[in-house]
């Protein structure tokens, strides 16, 4: 039934987006699944959004993963993951300069997380931009499921400063782009080897199929789990569909 209610919610809001785009403005649908290399799990996510001519943009995010612990398992007794709602508006001060402030809801099984945060990007070149932003997410846990036995762990509310940098490459000529991420968290609970700090890295590839379709195929490094350094390999191949 949960998968039946999150497939016309889909439908529903890939029409919105539809008609959105008819009068002028931008929209998209992004697929993506990915492999973790030690946890060996799998998980699938199906992105929306839209771009209105005002600056306004909102987006939509359904998340599904392997139930239970099975491992190299996928497309297979599917469950849901949570779901994220954004609002953000992009204000573009010159050719070069934008400015992104914006408001997330996540919600999975265990909490509720509020994002609020301002993404500023500039334009190096025709070929080359640069962006930056800054995050603040406040997380209100699951009373019941709160961990009381590991420390920093024993709140019922959690909060993390999270800093993206992002450099993009798209070469004239070429149909392929390219996007570097990193990711610094610095939060007030246990997160990455017994500390609060925690990193993240991100390759991106992306090839402009046509004017409409762009398979991707991403590399990360991350985390294992909170109590150690160990790091793993996360695989991730998709394809955006936008409208235009």
């Amino acid at each position: 039934m949960k998968k039946i209610i999150s497939l016309i919610a889909l439908t529903s809001t890939t029409l919105l987006t539809s008609a959105w785009v008819q009068a002028g403005n931008t929209g998209y649908v992004n697929y993506r699944h990915q492999y973790t290399e030690e946890s060996r799990m799998h998980s699938d996510r199906v992105k929306f959004g839209t771009r209105l001519e005002s600056g306004w943009g909102f987006e939509g995010e359904l998340k599904y993963k392997t139930a239970g612990d099975r491992q190299d398992v996928a497309f297979d007794n599917t469950v849901g993951s949570g779901h994220e709602l954004t609002v953000s508006y992009q204000y573009k001060l010159d050719s070069k300069w934008t400015f992104t402030p914006s408001f997330q809801l996540e919600s999975i099984e265990k909490s509720t997380a509020y994002k609020t945060g301002l993404k500023v990007g500039y334009k190096l070149t025709d070929e080359l931009s640069l962006s930056g932003r800054y995050r603040f997410d406040s997380i209100k846990l699951d009373r019941d499921k709160v961990n009381k036995n590991m420390a920093y762990n024993a709140s019922d509310d959690q909060t993390v400063n999270r800093y993206d940098v992002w450099l993009n490459y798209a070469p004239k000529g070429s149909a392929w782009a390219y996007e570097y991420q990193f990711i610094y968290f610095d939060a007030d609970y246990i997160r990455y080897d017994n500390d609060t700090s925690d990193y993240e890295q991100n390759a991106a590839f992306k090839y402009k199929w046509d004017k409409n379709w762009t398979p991707f195929f991403e590399v990360g490094d991350i985390k294992v789990n909170a109590t150690d350094d160990e790091r793993q390999l996360r695989l991730r191949v998709g394809v955006q569909y936008n409208f235009l």
